[in-house]
């Protein structure tokens, strides 16, 4: 009897709806069997979503009104270190790269997408998540386990 796998929760968010639809697509399509795709437009919704806990992986716009996607990176890796983050951009500045760079994020896409780049982003970044939940899971297990020194 096979164990049932773990889907990993991607966020996609992006105030474009029709991008929203085909980037789903394509990773659905290729990577739905690893991961769980919940999709938003509302860079405001975004954060709620992110904050409320279990986004594993989020993939999203740099630039959106109100809410950027700086501030959606900043929001998970607070929430928890370590999401994996990857930022889209139509025209980055450098000191947006810089910032997101320092805030955490895994990598980032250009804008238009290239959906061989993307698939292969998404999967790595799905890997990566895989090695830092098992790192964790082993380093709680042998905490657990250890034996208490005496006073």
């Amino acid at each position: 009897m096979s164990q049932k796998k773990h889907l990993s929760t991607l966020l996609l968010v992006d105030d474009d709806p029709s991008m929203v639809r085909l980037l789903a697509k394509v990773i659905e399509r290729s990577l739905g069997d690893q991961v769980k795709i919940e999709t938003l437009t509302d860079p405001v919704e975004a954060l709620s979503r992110i904050e409320s806990g279990g986004v594993e992986i989020l993939l999203t716009d740099l630039e959106m009104p109100g809410v950027d996607g700086l501030d959606l990176l900043k929001s998970a890796k607070s929430r928890n270190a370590y999401t994996q983050v990857l930022l889209l951009t139509g025209h980055s500045t450098r000191d947006a790269l810089l910032e997101a760079l320092e805030s955490g994020a895994t990598d980032y896409l250009l804008k238009p997408v290239d959906q061989e780049q993307l698939l292969e982003l998404v999967s790595q970044a799905y890997s990566r998540l895989q090695r830092w939940q098992l790192v964790l899971a082993e380093t709680w297990r042998k905490k657990r386990t250890q034996p208490v020194a005496a006073e």
